[in-house]
């Protein structure tokens, strides 16, 4: 059923990724050299990385592997699902292109705890548009909070997320087609937002 369900998530024109290997895994990777336990998900590029039934109570950070480049094929794209998880330290994303970080419908968050996006390399997310691979949130459960000051996409097919201090609501925008994205697009110092209903069949509306 959870397969399935990443599955759909994918289909939507601008969301798809080519998955041409799956690993199932509960065992990210650990250090400790804070006095934290810090849990690190490498994606492997052209892989999909499935995490359920986990509670974090420190941060998570997932970080795109080098290989997932503005100019790699479809192949080379990196895809992590989390379900039924919960992140009382938050989670943070580290990446330039190529990416789809799924959170399923049974996740949740701790109070305070935010997912935050940054670059992995300085300035790579400041040249994109909306012609190129953003790295890519798409959001399945409720009471989730993002924050950044780079450009990256935000989709749900259902629940209302908060972007940078701005609650969007598919029902409000984008109550006819199957996914509501929200994209953050740096230009200079300044970001700007664009909303899209994007369809199951590939179909791409830019909102006001």
């Amino acid at each position: 059923m959870r397969k399935n369900r990443w599955i759909v998530f994918c289909l939507a024109g601008c969301l798809m990724l080519s998955l041409c290997a799956c690993t199932d895994t509960n065992e990210p990777a650990e250090s400790d050299t804070s006095g934290d336990v810090q849990y690190d998900y490498q994606l492997v590029a052209g892989e999909e990385t499935q995490v359920f039934d986990q509670t974090f109570d420190e941060m998570v950070t997932v970080t795109v592997d080098p290989a997932s480049t503005k100019d790699g094929g479809l192949d080379l794209r990196s895809a992590i699902l989390f379900d039924n998880c919960t992140f009382n330290g938050g989670l943070t994303i580290v990446g330039d292109y190529h990416a789809m970080v799924s959170l399923g419908e049974g996740c949740s968050f701790g109070d305070g705890a935010v997912v935050t996006f940054r670059e992995a390399t300085s300035g790579a997310t400041k040249e994109m548009t909306l012609e190129d691979n953003f790295v890519k949130l798409f959001v399945s459960c409720e009471g989730v909070t993002v924050e950044t000051d780079f450009s990256m996409g935000v989709v749900t097919g259902g629940p209302e997320f908060d972007f940078n201090g701005t609650v969007y609501n598919k029902e409000e925008l984008a109550p006819d087609t199957a996914f509501l994205g929200v994209y953050s697009i740096c230009e200079g110092d300044t970001i700007t937002y664009t909303k899209l209903a994007l369809g199951e069949d590939d179909s791409v509306t830019v909102l006001d």
